[in-house]
């Protein structure tokens, strides 16, 4: 049902944003699509220098946009590689192989992402969760969670 009459905004503040741990990796999460009836959520990467996100996949049912806001993320692809720089912005529709990793060896990159719908932040939650207290994840660990967000490998086909 569409909201009718005002609605509230509302301000999260960096020191109040949800934080995650996933390997060297740190996540913000501003919201978590509960304010947005879960079309939209936004979060804040934090990689550190010369490290490397997950591996390469591709989502069925989820956009990504990645803005970046320090540093140089590097967006691997089937087709090559795309270094994103401060206020560059790359967009990951549905289907869309890739991952991305810290271009430097020597600086932090600093990234807002926002997903569609809202609830793939729960995907961080339950990775962090899974990883706590440096536990490592065997690939079948990782390939199910990830496929619990309609998210696979290349090469590994989705239900139609």
């Amino acid at each position: 049902m569409p909201i009718r009459g005002p609605v509230a905004v509302k301000l999260c503040k960096k020191e109040e944003a949800e934080t995650l741990h996933i390997g060297p990796m740190t996540i913000r999460i501003y919201e978590d699509g509960s304010l947005t009836e879960n079309r939209v959520s936004a979060v804040l990467l934090q990689v550190p220098a010369g490290k490397s996100g997950p591996p390469m996949h591709w989502h069925r049912f989820h956009d990504e946009l990645f803005l970046v806001t320090k540093g140089t993320m590097r967006f691997v692809t089937p087709e090559g590689e795309v270094d994103a720089k401060a206020g560059d912005l790359m967009t990951v529709p549905p289907g869309a192989v890739h991952t991305f990793k810290n271009a430097s060896e020597t600086e932090d990159c600093e990234c807002y992402m926002t997903a569609t719908p809202g609830h793939y932040v729960d995907y961080f939650r339950m990775l962090a969760k899974a990883t706590e207290e440096g536990k490592d994840l065997t690939p079948n660990d990782s390939q199910h969670l990830m496929a619990l967000f309609g998210t696979f490998p290349p090469g590994v086909e989705s239900e139609p």
